[in-house]
């Protein structure tokens, strides 16, 4: 695919990609590389910086990690200042490359209309209806090859996890930083600027399926990625068939806020863990089947509703 792009639609008219020629897929996915290493790097920045506050020998490498390890809330004030700086503002900023003054606010999808809200409350039902099949994927994924570095760097992030959600009152802190703040963020950047981008470049399943893909392998959580990336097309269609990002938004949120508050309620969960040698009991197969089947079930009457909304004599975009 070249790296040019002329068949920009009314979005992007007087945009600097359009101008130059840029292909707004290619330019997306070059963003998403370096929103990689910049929200990394302020993270880098942030830890070193708080470490220096919290220890009395600086030049303590051991030390200073060990602070970073130990004192969860810190860590996550870090993630949460790098999403925020990286994934929504950094998006907010690439966009203006993306799309005219004009045209910004619908080029994100961060309108609201009269059938918004109706998406919400499909978002939100699908958002709870889909744990058993992010369950399932989550027990499929266990049977896939791990490297050990990989394994070993997910254990640590679940461990700072437990111990933020297991630590006492900790409820409205974990809905804010694991609830709240990506569920804005996170959504501005893949299914706002880049899934927008995508459908420009490559059509509309491409872009939902691609999105999604990359929302799930951006988290470098390889013992989770097919959840990550399934969740990541529903929250792309979601997306695309309400034409906002309300409804996404509310469904990460009702998901990453379901986690948080089942944990803090029952923390045991905490410390099961799926892998290739859990034998799951049939009542647990019974609810697996159920809702995949409503799952499914949902998602084609929503699309049967979508496409029966859509103009026969016109056809169909994305503004």
């Amino acid at each position: 695919m070249s790296l040019y792009y002329t068949a920009i639609s009314d979005t992007t008219n007087g945009s600097w990609y359009e101008r130059n020629g840029f292909n707004l897929g290619v330019m997306a996915i070059i963003w998403v590389f370096l929103a990689f290493i910049v929200f990394n790097l302020v993270g880098g920045i942030l830890g070193v910086i708080a470490a220096v506050f919290l220890v009395d020998d600086p030049t303590n490498i051991e030390a200073l990690l060990q602070v970073l390890t130990e004192q969860t809330t810190v860590f996550f004030w870090i993630n949460t200042t790098g999403q925020i700086t990286v994934f929504a503002l950094g998006s907010l900023l690439v966009t203006r490359l993306a799309a005219d003054s004009g045209s910004r606010r619908r080029f994100l999808r961060l309108q609201i209309d009269s059938d918004t809200y109706k998406y919400v409350v499909w978002a939100i039902l699908l958002a709870i209806i889909s744990y058993p099949t992010v369950f399932f994927l989550g027990w499929l994924n266990a049977f896939l090859p791990v490297p050990e570095w990989l394994a070993e760097m997910q254990q640590s992030m679940d461990e700072m996890i437990a111990i933020l959600l297991g630590s006492e009152n900790i409820l409205w802190m974990g809905l804010f930083h694991i609830g709240l703040v990506p569920s804005i963020c996170e959504e501005i950047m893949y299914r706002g600027y880049v899934q927008r981008s995508l459908e420009k470049s490559w059509g509309i399943w491409t872009a939902i399926i691609l999105s999604g893909l990359i929302f799930g392998a951006y988290h470098l959580q390889i013992t989770r990625i097919l959840p990550l990336a399934a969740l990541g097309i529903l929250f792309a269609y979601i997306t695309y068939v309400s034409n906002s990002l309300i409804p996404a938004m509310a469904a990460h949120l009702v998901y990453n806020g379901g986690q948080v508050i089942l944990s803090t309620i029952y923390p045991e969960i905490l410390d099961q863990e799926l892998n290739a040698d859990t034998n799951l009991p049939w009542v647990a197969w019974v609810v697996i089947l159920f809702g995949v089947v409503l799952l499914i079930t949902l998602l084609s009457i929503l699309h049967k509703r979508y496409l029966a909304s859509v103009p026969t004599s016109t056809p169909n975009t994305t503004d």
